[in-house]
């Protein structure tokens, strides 16, 4: 088996109880997803146009997209209705992901759950996870509201169109726009619902595997394999990331990978300079992706 066969099946086949960790990276958006909002009406109009243009619908010509944006009356509308529908499914989301946490609570019975920190770390997992059932009832009704509100405020802008716009295509391209801009957004959310499945699913198995009166040196085989496997899925959460940090900048000429705060791969990836083996960005990323895939192989391995 070459390693690339095996990073497509690596997490199929473990050994003793199935622990399967994904720790979130060292990223600000792990804990505040309003970081990857976009807001429509802090960027200047010129960058709002051309973000506009590129959600144009085969209803409208570009030029006349173009004539419509180069009014000031019909320009502002445009980016205050964007903001407001960004603002209601941000809520919409929000109010998805509650709902997800607080069936899975119902029908599973995952609500919040903790262990020590020293028992955390001597088997590699993580120490809490999830939400009360009483937090997620309040997180519930709260974006329940502000989805509310945020419709009645669409539905008040709605009055005040100019009358020569097409309100079916311009709210079908506000609405690409936002779907293309909130998609690191979803994907953060859907990383969370992952997460806590995953968590709790780690807390069950370590949680029987000592239920069992392992001996010590069992405790100790499985603290070492415990560590490799959450050694390889920490790189391969890193690779994941990084392979979607470098589709968002591919379109831009120049770029740094100074802002892209994964530990593993920011290793690979200075090593790599440093030994001048390649003489591009792009193909640094890409031996960077292929030594990270080797670390996950070798560890794999190893244990």
């Amino acid at each position: 088996m070459d390693s690339s066969e095996y990073f497509q099946n690596v997490s199929t086949s473990q050994v003793l109880p199935k622990k399967k960790i994904l720790n979130p990276m060292d990223m600000t958006t792990s804990s505040d997803p309003t970081l990857l909002l976009p807001d429509y009406l802090t960027i200047s109009d010129s960058k709002f146009k051309d973000l506009f243009l590129q959600s144009t619908t085969n209803n409208m010509s570009t030029d006349a997209l173009i004539e419509l944006l180069n009014q000031t009356e019909i320009l502002l509308f445009i980016r205050e209705l964007t903001q407001l529908s960004n603002k209601f499914n941000y809520s919409q989301l929000q109010h998805e992901q509650w709902s997800y946490y607080y069936n899975l609570g119902m029908t599973e019975g995952i609500w919040t759950n903790r262990v020590s920190k020293k028992m955390a770390e001597a088997n590699s997992m993580c120490y809490t996870y999830g939400r009360s059932k009483n937090l997620i009832k309040q997180r519930l009704a709260k974006y329940k509201l502000q989805c509310e509100k945020n419709q009645e405020t669409i539905n008040q802008c709605m009055k005040q169109a100019p009358l020569i716009i097409d309100m079916q295509t311009i709210t079908t391209m506000i609405n690409n726009l936002i779907n293309k801009d909130q998609y690191e957004l979803r994907f953060e959310l859907d990383r969370r619902k992952t997460m806590l499945r995953l968590d709790a699913e780690e807390h069950k198995l370590v949680e029987q595997f000592y239920q069992l009166k392992p001996r010590q040196t069992e405790i100790n085989s499985a603290k070492i394999i415990w560590k490799a496997i959450n050694e390889q899925h920490n790189i391969i959460d890193e690779i994941v990331i990084f392979k979607k940090w470098l589709e968002v900048h591919a379109q831009i000429s120049s770029y740094t990978f100074e802002d892209v705060q994964l530990p593993k791969i920011n290793h690979i990836f200075i090593s790599l300079f440093f030994q001048g083996q390649t003489s591009s960005a792009e193909h640094i990323a890409e031996q960077t992706i292929a030594k990270a895939e080797q670390m996950i192989y070798y560890l794999y391995f190893r244990y």
